[in-house]
């Protein structure tokens, strides 16, 4: 527009727009674009922003799939789903088959549970079958013709001894082609039902169409193989018997009486049938009664001895086998709650392979040998591998076990542990006694020791003399730091006891401290009774080291009246309490 306001200008004519007239046309030019502008910076930002691009296309995609599938006769949604859906279900198996194995379970089951159950009632009948005619000239004939031919033995025996026999019977809608029920003799393998009635209803259109025939006629029979089809017709309803053999005439006298009961019993159902076929489920009692047969010799009602024998053995081997193999179960099992409550040994899995058991876990090295329990429990060793990784176990009894084979207990000591806590009990020497206090804390599983209850053997031999020692009180005249008179030989008994027990702990590797205390009663001042009890005990201790006991033995120590040895009550205990007493201490020598 500028352009065109430039071009409309005259020749050498400047053209200028107004400040004024600029900002109009940019708010007129705004308010008629920007909107549009704006829708279309959001449409291409959308475009661009691929988490807005799949939310929008995850909000349609459930009614998309929906729609595409309502669409009859497209395969295409199908053809598209169908390789993802696939390798979904072959990844989730790869990774888990419990979750579809789960799932599928209702419906395998039973599936699974009637088919064996209808294999092995056919396979019993085959087999009382075959016993019947095994033990004769003619079963021998009859297995040499199996053997000729290539056929099994059951198919001759069936071929010569059966009449004929209805195998099948289906009941069908005459208007729709639909089948109403189907019954099944024993050991009879069946087909889609669905099916052969749709085959049998267009075999009768052909045949109508093909021969120019008139409505009501219709095909009475047909041949398929080694089997017979037998067709009856009603107004509403068909019955179709599938024989094997050569059923006589009476039998289709016996479908039509049939026919007729179905006739009339579902009538109003037949003429209002919209293809639900669950008001004819009762029909099948009329139908079972078509499912007849009949053998060249009348089958004899008592067993042959020889199957019942036959039956008996193999009965018997399963319920050996079954009782032999729960014995062994129960045994193993045994086993292993023996096992897993033996210290030191962990089971975290075991499972059956080839005939043996293997079995994982951890084992302590002190914990015994799973082999040798195996022996224990009268099982083969060969008949179970165990991969057990090492490991130390925290169990009490082994970790009582480990404290043993490091620290070697004297006789006379045990070792016991609980919950972590080493428990020492007994008599030993101060050296072991040293070094059960240095290691035993680095034992694994030992957080704690405790030896309240473990004795040192040095001391109790100088329990005696050290007790004779610790009894002697020695007493002296108030206020004075001389020996009462009357005392030398008590004085000199105890430096002979301090000498000889000295030399006693010094050979038992023991060094020994006498303390002598000095003591005083109430009488004085508390500072002068202090230093008068100190003056007491140098003062045996001078008498004693000159009797011979080496002063690095001796201590002195003054309490005054701060630990008098008997209350002051009478005028003796006064005296007892102003004396010299002895303690006792030993320390192991350090070498």
């Amino acid at each position: 527009m500028a352009d065109q306001a430039h071009r409309r200008a005259p020749t050498g004519q400047a053209q200028e727009n107004p400040p004024g007239n600029n900002h109009a046309y940019e708010e007129l030019r705004h308010l008629i674009i920007a909107p549009e502008q704006e829708e279309l910076a959001d449409i291409q930002e959308r475009l661009d922003d691929r988490a807005r691009r799949t939310q929008d296309v995850s909000s349609v995609v459930a009614e998309a799939i929906i729609m595409r599938r309502d669409q009859r006769g497209d395969p295409s949604l199908a053809q598209a789903l169908a390789p993802t859906v696939e390798e979904t279900l072959r990844e989730s198996v790869r990774h888990d088959p419990h979750p579809l194995a789960d799932a599928l379970f209702p419906v395998m089951g039973p599936a699974i549970r009637k088919s064996i159950s209808e294999a092995l009632r056919g396979m019993l009948e085959s087999f009382n079958q075959a016993l019947e005619h095994s033990l004769s000239a003619r079963g021998i004939q009859w297995r040499l013709e199996a053997f000729r031919t290539g056929k099994p033995f059951a198919e001759i025996v069936l071929m010569h001894s059966l009449l004929f026999r209805v195998e099948q019977v289906f009941l069908i809608h005459r208007h729709t082609g639909l089948v109403l029920n189907h019954v099944v003799a024993r050991s009879v393998a069946t087909q889609d039902a669905s099916m052969v009635a749709g085959m049998l209803s267009a075999i009768q259109q052909f045949v109508r169409d093909s021969f120019d025939a008139k409505k009501e006629e219709s095909l009475d029979s047909l041949n398929v193989g080694e089997l017979e089809v037998w067709i009856e017709e009603g107004p509403d309803a068909v019955l179709a018997a599938v024989i094997r053999g050569h059923a006589p005439a009476d039998y289709r006298l016996t479908m039509k009486e049939a026919l007729e009961e179905i006739q009339q019993r579902y009538s109003s159902a037949l003429e209002n049938f919209k293809g639900d076929a669950n008001p004819f489920l009762s029909a099948e009692e009329i139908l079972s009664r078509l499912l007849a047969a009949q053998h060249r010799e009348p089958v004899q009602a008592r067993k042959p001895r020889a199957a019942l024998a036959a039956i008996a053995i193999i009965l018997l081997v399963i319920v050996g086998w079954a009782a032999y193999s729960t014995y062994l179960l129960w045994e193993w099992r045994q086993f292993l709650h023996a096992v897993r409550g033996q210290p030191g040994i962990v089971v975290i899995s075991y499972n059956r392979e080839g005939g043996r058991y293997h079995i994982q876990g951890f084992k302590d090295p002190l914990a015994p040998d799973p082999n040798a329990l195996l022996a224990q429990a009268g099982l083969d060793p060969k008949s179970a591998e165990f991969d057990l990784a090492p490991y130390y176990s925290l169990d009490d009894t082994i970790v009582a076990q480990r404290a043993r084979q490091l620290l070697h207990p004297p006789e006379g000591v045990t070792l016991s542990e609980n919950h972590g806590e080493l428990r020492v009990e007994g008599t030993a020497s101060p050296q072991w006694i040293s070094r059960v206090q240095e290691r035993a804390p680095y034992i694994a599983g030992v957080t704690s020791v405790d030896t309240s209850r473990l004795q040192n053997s040095h001391l109790l031999q100088l329990n005696a003399p050290k007790g004779a020692i610790e009894s002697v009180i020695l007493v002296f005249p108030i206020g004075r730091a001389e020996l009462e008179p009357g005392q030398e030989n008590a004085i000199a008994q105890t430096g002979k006891q301090v000498r000889d027990i000295v030399a006693q702990a010094g050979r038992l590797g023991e060094q020994t401290t006498v303390e002598l205390i000095g003591h005083s009663d109430t009488t004085g001042i508390e500072g002068t009774n202090m230093l008068l009890s100190q003056e007491r005990a140098d003062a045996i201790r001078a008498i004693l080291i000159r009797g011979g006991v080496q002063a690095a033995n001796l201590r002195t120590r003054g309490v005054g009246t701060t630990q008098p040895l008997r209350p002051e009550d009478t005028e003796e205990n006064r005296r007892l309490n102003r004396s010299v007493t002895f303690r006792i201490a030993f320390t192991p020598m350090s070498y």
